[in-house]
């Protein structure tokens, strides 16, 4: 049984990698993603891969793109579409829009080929969240969470199985880590720069 999407509405901050206290680290390449590292003083979200080229919601395809490694934290798969996090009832009618029922699947794969995580349903049976005045809308599941396990290279692969005319563009990515989902106190190397 799939349980309604649920809207998740967090401060900017909160939701932003290079929003600590300590300096963004350069993006620099991880296969065909751009990671970032944004410091020790980040508290949600400091890790984040993030595919330099749109994905097209308006017509089928399959795209495969290669991750070289991760760090060893939970991560969530996502797609950020282009559009600003609809609230309340704009929600519900963005939900309720033709492009809505695009299927879109996620998978992650390892270097043997076996599934991480995979999701398969409407864009509007994800779970939209961003941050409040954002941009974008950020799509994910419980299903697309996951702990990285084994030696790369790993395998993103998104399908777009049933697409709808209309969708906006998203870009495809994978994020985690920081103190707080960790756990931990901020360390005092942050506190104290």
């Amino acid at each position: 049984m799939r349980l309604a999407p649920l809207l998740l509405a967090l401060p900017a901050p909160l939701l932003c990698p290079s929003c600590g206290s300590g300096p963004q680290l350069e993006p620099v390449p991880n296969g065909a993603f751009t990671f970032v590292d944004g410091g020790e003083a980040v508290g949600t979200e400091r890790y984040g891969f993030t595919l330099p080229e749109p994905l097209d919601l308006d017509r089928a395809q399959v795209i495969r793109r290669e991750v070289e490694w991760f760090p060893s934290v939970a991560l969530v798969g996502y797609l950020d579409l282009d559009l600003p996090l609809p609230s309340g009832d704009e929600l519900i009618e963005k939900q309720a829009e033709p492009w809505s029922a695009t299927t879109f699947e996620l998978r992650l794969e390892d270097a043997k080929g076996d599934v991480i995580f995979r999701e398969r349903a409407p864009l509007g049976e994800w779970v939209w969240s961003g941050a409040v005045g954002g941009r974008t809308t950020s799509l994910y599941t419980q299903e697309t969470c996951f702990e990285p396990k084994g030696e790369g290279p790993f395998t993103l692969v998104a399908e777009v199985i049933l697409a709808a005319e209309g969708a906006p563009s998203g870009v495809l990515g994978l994020r985690g880590g920081g103190w707080k989902s960790d756990g931990e106190p901020m360390p005092l190397s942050a506190i104290l720069r």
